[in-house]
């Protein structure tokens, strides 16, 4: 499974705080299922529900939302394009530890179809499918989110800056 690692690295990317400290990052997985059919393709799809959770994040918690969307707007296009899934599938809980910090859970199912290609040697070659990218992420979702505002500075009621602004 490699959707929890590339979603680490973007989070990682994505949060200066994670960045210094990446074991605040918890991920781990429930619920896995297997799809499959009876048939001549040996391919499979790996269905789960990553559980994200962060400890002590010094900031507000829509900070973490806006990158992971971002995220699966490229990984996992089919549960924001769903409007159902979209509004009830990504579950979150927050819990203030003291005014400046909060841990933070989401959830949220993910998918990741195995292409299962028989060999000469009688052996398999499975290869994780890349998903496509959707049409409107004809941006760098690292540099939008270098953008985002920590608590308590000069825009701090903004999450996201102003990229025309020199001062901002």
């Amino acid at each position: 499974m490699l959707k929890p690692d590339a979603l680490r690295a973007h989070l990682t990317a994505a949060l200066p705080e994670l960045a210094r400290d990446p074991e605040a990052l918890a991920l781990y997985i429930t619920g896995g299922a297997l799809a499959t059919r009876h048939g001549e393709n040996l391919g499979f799809e790996v269905r789960y529900t990553l559980h994200l959770v962060m400890l002590n994040y010094r900031g507000a918690p829509q900070q973490v939302f806006l990158p992971l969307l971002l995220w699966l707007r490229r990984h996992q296009a089919d549960l924001i394009l769903n409007h159902e899934s979209g509004v009830k599938d990504i579950a979150f809980s927050v819990d203030v530890l003291d005014d400046q910090a909060v841990d933070v859970e989401i959830t949220f199912p993910l998918s990741e179809a195995v292409d299962v290609l028989p060999q000469e040697d009688g052996s398999y070659k499975m290869t994780v499918r890349e998903e496509e990218w959707p049409a409107d992420m004809d941006f760098d979702p690292i540099a939008l989110l270098r953008q985002i505002w920590a608590p308590g500075g000069p825009y701090s009621e903004f999450l996201v800056g102003y990229p025309d602004d020199p001062e901002v």
